[in-house]
């Protein structure tokens, strides 16, 4: 290793120390409590939760669920981004940021939305019933049904955005080049495209898979009671039993087994680190293999490539009408909670009803005139927006020294870095809970700020190191060798480049904080409770229309976030329309 490389490599100490502090010791000490019973090493909890036949019926439930979940999101997932990748790539930018805006916005408001959506009195049941299709309202909600509605609209971004992304990098003249070999539509794509979109499917299913293993809020609002995940379970033995070392042990399982699963997928997942520059190049060294492979077999299959064509032929007149068709049903599922929740954020009704029956400002003005949700979303913003900042400190030397360092293992330290935002929160906030308590600062600021720079580095991490693998060197090559010192070229020529990236890593890294609400049930106290806990127990216990007013607030930042950009880059042209 150069010194170069070694003074690179120094760039990684500071978010290094914050995983050990902030990530790694909390996940020892939840190991540690679940061998503990009454102050003496122990096997005790784990006996007990094996030994458990309910254990064992959580442990499948979870299974099974994260299986359908995965695919579920896949089965709707590519065909919609094979639509905008393909069909719509006029308009594929504005599609894809409007598949971001639900991803960006709280899974706890989202999950609230389909609460009206699909309840007795919802929207889907007044429908059917005007329609005539039903007498009474169906059962859609508080079941296994409105479990994995919520977790599939929630989890569905995360398929299709790596799906896009791979499919956007195939090289068009590849599939020309089958369709000049005598290959109908149908030969094509299952010889070409699909074995070069695999990678984006695969890296989206690990997502979704590993995610849904530890999801809370989706199950616990919108599932049945009894119908409990490992999340769930964690939560109750802590909660209402205050069975720490079962609940420990029970993390420690869950731990185990998402850790496994990252294990097994991690090749998918770090393919997502890789440096976006050298994808042309995959893609076409891919394409030499798989493709090929695939068209081999099915040529060895006798009229195996006659079926297909004959079924390219048939279907091909169909195939626009239905995936445009299927795109826009998709569009309006990951919207619609967001419509719903404006509307109700306007109700004039006292309660929560939908649709309202008539619009006021009441509930904007009762959440201004309530001081304990005030306070709520004024700490939720402190330490939010002081967390990303640190997040942002520590992690941009981390990307930094990723992108351009040439030592070993930087997949694995890849990895590492993005492991908060992959593995449980659930554990992350119960390993927290042990730590602060034992420090005596558990519901102190300052416990909020420590886990969330920790979950809010892994956004930064991964926008920053794709935007450098984008960034042209010879920038900074060359303002060196007009004499400007490295932190010079870097104030005066990456970060002006690099700004619009890191302020979407800041946006990112603050959303991660201030939508968090499984850590913050944790780590929440008298004197220090976040808006996404006081929303929780607006939901749980009352349902009123103010948690509605936030996700209106919350919505109408982002959108001002996401046109920002695009107003800034339509100035310039319109400046020279006149001009001209």
């Amino acid at each position: 290793m150069t010194g170069r490389d070694r003074q690179r490599a120094a760039l990684l100490l500071p978010a290094l120390l914050l995983l050990a502090l902030g990530f790694l010791a909390p996940l020892a000490t939840v190991a540690w409590t679940s061998l503990r019973r009454a102050g003496h090493f122990s096997l005790a909890a784990y006996a007990e939760i094996l030994a458990s036949p309910v254990f064992l019926d959580i442990l499948l439930r979870t299974l099974w669920m994260a299986v359908l979940v995965t695919a579920l999101c896949a089965a709707l997932g590519y065909p919609f981004a094979y639509c905008v990748a393909t069909r719509a790539r006029r308009h594929a930018g504005l599609i894809m940021a409007l598949v971001t805006v639900p991803y960006l916005t709280s899974i706890l408001i989202r999950s609230y939305a389909w609460v009206a959506i699909l309840g007795g009195g919802g929207l889907v049941n007044r429908t059917l019933i005007a329609l005539g299709l039903i007498e009474d309202p169906l059962q859609l909600v508080f079941n296994s049904f409105g479990s994995y509605v919520g977790m599939v609209h929630i989890l569905l971004p995360m398929m299709v955005l790596p799906l896009y992304a791979a499919m956007r990098r195939i090289d068009g003249a590849l599939l020309l080049a089958g369709r000049g070999l005598g290959g109908g539509p149908m030969p094509v794509f299952v010889t070409v495209f699909l074995p070069l979109s695999l990678p984006g499917l695969a890296a989206g299913s690990a997502l979704v898979f590993l995610s849904a293993l530890g999801f809370y809020i989706a199950p616990a609002l919108l599932g049945a009671p009894g119908d409990y995940m490992l999340a769930q379970a964690i939560e109750v033995r802590v909660a209402t039993l205050a069975e720490f070392d079962v609940a420990a042990g029970l993390s420690c399982i869950l731990l185990v087994l998402v850790g496994g699963f990252l294990m097994l997928f991690r090749r998918r997942i770090v393919s997502l680190a890789d440096d976006p520059a050298s994808t042309p190049a995959r893609v076409v060294g891919v394409a030499g293999l798989r493709p090929a492979c695939a068209a081999s077999a099915i040529g060895a299959v006798p009229g195996l490539r006659a079926a297909l064509n004959a079924m390219g032929d048939a279907v091909a007149p169909l195939a626009g009408p239905l995936l445009h068709l299927h795109g826009a049903a998709l569009l309006v599922f990951m919207l619609a909670p967001m419509l719903v929740v404006v509307l109700i954020a306007c109700s004039s009704a006292p309660y929560l009803t939908f649709p309202p029956p008539g619009y006021s400002w009441r509930w904007f003005m009762a959440l201004l005139d309530d001081a304990n949700w005030l306070e709520a979303a004024w700490f939720s913003l402190t330490v939010s927006t002081a967390a990303a900042v640190a997040a942002l400190a520590i992690g941009t030397p981390f990307a930094f020294g990723l992108a351009r360092g040439r030592f070993g293992g930087r997949r694995l330290l890849w990895l590492l870095a993005v492991s908060p935002m992959i593995l449980p929160h659930i554990v992350i906030g119960l390993g927290l809970f042990f730590t602060f308590v034992a420090l005596g600062l558990n519901g102190h600021p300052v416990s909020f700020w420590l886990a969330y720079t920790v979950i809010g580095l892994p956004y930064v991490v991964i926008i920053l190191l794709s935007a450098l693998g984008r960034f042209d060197v010879d920038l900074e090559r060359a303002a060196a060798n007009l004499g400007a010192a490295p932190m010079t070229a870097f104030r005066t020529v990456t970060l002006p480049l690099l700004a619009a990236s890191f302020v979407t890593a800041f946006l990112f890294a603050f959303l991660s904080g201030f939508d968090d609400l499984i850590i913050g049930l944790f780590l929440s106290s008298p004197r220090g409770t976040t808006l996404a806990i006081r929303m929780w127990e607006d939901i749980r216990l009352e349902i009123s229309p103010k948690t509605a007013v936030v996700g209106v607030v919350q919505l109408g930042v982002l959108l001002v976030a996401m046109t920002l950009p695009m107003l800034r880059t339509m100035l310039p042209r319109r400046r020279v329309r006149t001009e001209a």
